[in-house]
């Protein structure tokens, strides 16, 4: 779950960019290390070879790809106002530039990327097995899209994370810090749409770790 405060003198960008960044790294430097020295240890332990960054990647893009339909469904349809589709289509252009690096990382690292959802229903099943609320084939109004886009950029921001907490190689860390600050500059963004008049409820917290 997210854990935030808000400061006076920092925009919420801002803040949600340095928060998410500072969040990662302490916890890589620290207890992340400790958790993934004892994941390696458990793997040996049980005659399976330990978890590899490539593993890891192909999740992170698995997570995005679904983001990235999920963003492209709704607008593609007239469920929002003007206004909200104008701002969610630069986070949109976003979440393409996140899946194109994750995509070239795991060429890099000679593995395969996973397949994109092939229809709604097939995105509603991954939403369900994410423990996302809301469902693409079940939006009723703009609010409910809204409510949408953010749980699932609260889930990817968390798988984020913990991905962080297990990285080892320092370009792989370089890589994937920005897309989680990134992903949560567009929780808050979402959040003002959804709460214009209420800066509390639109950003109500400063740090971010999301929802794993």
């Amino acid at each position: 779950m997210s854990e935030r405060s808000v400061t006076a003198t920092t925009t919420r960008r801002e803040l949600l960019a340095a928060g998410a960044g500072a969040a990662a790294a302490a916890t890589r430097l620290g207890s992340g290390r400790a958790r993934a020295a004892t994941g390696t240890a458990t793997a040996a332990a049980d005659g399976g070879p330990p978890e590899s960054d490539s593993s890891r990647i192909y999740r992170l893009l698995s997570a995005e790809l679904l983001v990235l339909f999920t963003y492209e469904h709704i607008l593609a349809g007239s469920i929002l106002p003007a206004g909200a589709r104008r701002a969610l289509s630069a986070l949109r252009d976003q979440e393409h530039a996140h899946v194109h690096a994750l995509k070239a990382k795991l060429v890099a690292l000679g593995a395969s990327a996973p397949p994109a959802p092939a229809s709604v229903a097939a995105a509603d099943v991954d939403l369900a097995r994410r423990d996302v609320k809301g469902r693409l084939g079940q939006l009723q109004g703009p609010q409910d899209a809204l409510r949408l886009l953010l749980a699932i950029e609260r889930v990817v921001v968390g798988a984020y994370f913990v991905a962080l907490t297990k990285f080892e190689d320092r370009r792989t860390i370089r890589l994937v810090m920005p897309m989680m600050a990134n992903d949560a500059q567009h929780e808050a963004l979402i959040g003002e749409l959804m709460y214009p008049t209420d800066p509390h409820k639109a950003v109500p917290f400063g740090l971010v770790q999301g929802v794993q």
